[in-house]
């Protein structure tokens, strides 16, 4: 009885075992089939713009996007100090599918180099860009690694009212501009806010604007085959960014770039030095202010360049998975039709270099029309290595918050230089 009772016992417990495996196993499937059936591939989107328009600009086309591809998620991530988190991740071999970055920087073409940027040559969006502007942006190879979406330049953004009210002209020469912020200073206007604790773009901008040839001039004293020192230029261009600060808001050096767009949408100030890129959150700010951008004027018209090229630009990892390789060129095909590229440029208030598409503001034209004469420079990172110019920010900072001496400034930008050259 007792040997029935435990083989009855074993039998019964053999089938909670079997029932509770095939359970199990029914579990497991319906899980496994859960996953085959979602059929959504999601990419992360790592966008390196911080400013307000631009992410609203993006968000907005990707809203849209999203409706038409539904098996496709675009997860936009913007991060700040995104150059040092991109340059991280890619170190981690931890890239993001797809990424803005800047092609005519060396930094990108040394990622293509190192095989992490898939190849866009012969992708039907490439024939859309604006051909001047794609032809800044082949690698070395001759290939094309990105999607280039927009141009952008730094200028100097002005109240139209305030210049009507004062009797102002646009000026055209350094001599004129400075008149200008005297004329505001006497009357209670602060003529020019200044961001010098985002002095990045402030010093590429003025840098470029009143020194002719200065970049390739530091591009030698990274191969260490000159100095600035003693240099004329530069100690012209050292005065003349010390006398700005003269006519500056009196917080400047507490000042960020979106302080600066603030207050002058708000009034505060009758012009700012600012990028193309500032132009949206100027309009977020205050639909209603009349602005325009003149170029940063130096002595004489001729000799005035004009700090442009290309902004927002789209690559592709070429560490991605096939599926996410489809997925972001699906999308870049997309950002490239005229009317969603158009929308992305009324949003985000940058210039649009899509075929078909118009940067529909009559008070930015003559700026436009003066870049397009071919009197502009590229950004310093496409000649000087990344980390050159980020350390050229705080030295010129430096400048400017201890009241340094030109000539030691010029010394200090040249130790500068060396200690960060590429060796």
């Amino acid at each position: 009885m007792m040997k029935r009772n435990v083989q009855s016992t074993l039998i019964t417990l053999l089938l909670i075992v079997l029932v509770a495996a095939g359970c199990g196993k029914a579990e497991e499937g319906k899980g496994n089939n859960a996953a085959k059936g979602d059929d959504i591939v999601k990419i992360e989107f790592f966008q390196q713009q911080g400013e307000e328009a631009i992410q609203n600009a993006y968000r907005a086309v990707i809203e849209d996007f999203s409706k038409e591809y539904t098996n496709i998620q675009i997860d936009m991530n913007t991060v700040p100090d995104s150059v040092k988190v991109l340059t991280a991740r890619v170190a981690s071999n931890d890239i993001p599918p797809l990424f803005t970055d800047y092609p005519t920087q060396l930094q990108f073409k040394e990622k293509v180099r190192n095989g992490y940027i898939e190849k866009l040559s012969g992708q039907p969006f490439i024939d859309t860009v604006n051909k001047s502007y794609l032809a800044m942006t082949p690698a070395e190879d001759g290939e094309y690694y990105s999607l280039p979406y927009a141009r952008n330049y730094m200028a100097v953004y002005y109240n139209i009212d305030m210049f009507a009210d004062n009797g102002i002209e646009i000026p055209t020469t350094y001599a004129a501009f400075i008149e200008a912020c005297k004329t505001f200073q006497s009357k209670g206007i602060t003529p020019l806010y200044l961001p010098l604790k985002d002095i990045g773009h402030i010093f590429q901008a003025t840098n470029i604007a009143y020194v002719p040839g200065g970049v390739e001039e530091m591009v030698k004293v990274e191969k260490g085959e000159g100095a600035v020192e003693g240099n004329p230029a530069f100690l012209e261009f050292a005065d003349k960014l010390k006398e700005l600060t003269a006519y500056a808001n009196e917080d400047a050096f507490g000042a960020s770039a979106a302080m600066m767009q603030e207050a002058f949408a708000n009034g505060q100030a009758a012009m700012i030095i600012s990028g193309s890129y500032g132009r949206g959150n100027i309009k977020l700010a205050n639909p209603n202010l009349t602005f325009g951008a003149f170029p940063l004027p130096n002595d004489t018209l001729e000799t005035t360049t004009t700090l442009s090229g290309v902004n927002a630009a789209l690559s592709v990892s070429a560490k991605a998975t096939p599926e996410e390789k489809e997925a972001a060129i699906t999308f870049l095909n997309y950002l490239a039709r005229p009317e969603v590229a158009q929308k992305w440029s009324d949003l985000s208030g940058e210039p649009s270099i899509i075929a078909g598409t118009v940067y529909d503001d009559a008070n930015l034209q003559p700026l436009l029309d003066f870049i397009d004469q071919g009197n502009v420079h590229d950004w310093m990172a496409s000649t000087l290595s990344s980390a050159v110019v980020t350390e050229l920010y705080s030295t010129t900072q430096e400048y400017l918050l201890m009241k340094l001496s030109p000539e030691q400034y010029l010394k200090n930008i040249d130790e500068t230089i060396k200690l960060n050259a590429v060796k």
